[in-house]
């Protein structure tokens, strides 16, 4: 773990807004097979715009900080803020370098969360 940068480290270790959503509008599933990461992604939804989100999760340190702090930034985003803010947009909040064979774990939550749409 001491290869991961800090704001990955404490996101893992204290994520936020994991939970279940009892509101919600759209709620998703999805995995990453290439390391077996799993997230349940709760969206409440008011004129196409994301008003709360909550998710549950297992996964790596990668995948649960991306959840974590995606979680954070989208609400007021429609799906195109959402589009236009992209993968680019996890990487950064992710501290800015992700390894290709860490591309899937840092988004899932985001390929997640299009689904909501």
């Amino acid at each position: 773990m001491s290869d991961y940068k800090e704001v990955i480290i404490d996101h893992y270790k204290h994520p936020r807004n994991q939970g279940e959503l009892a509101e919600a509008d759209k709620v998703v599933e999805d995995t990453n097979s290439s390391c077996g990461d799993i997230i349940k992604i709760f969206v409440r939804m008011s004129e196409g715009r994301i008003v709360d989100m909550k998710w549950q999760g297992v996964g790596c340190a990668v995948s649960t900080a991306g959840a974590s702090l995606l979680s954070e930034v989208v609400v007021g985003m429609t799906k195109s803020d959402l589009e236009d803010f992209g993968e680019e947009g996890v990487v950064k909040l992710l501290g800015g370098e992700i390894t290709l064979g860490r591309m899937k774990c840092a988004t899932l939550a985001y390929r997640g969360l299009l689904k909501a749409f």
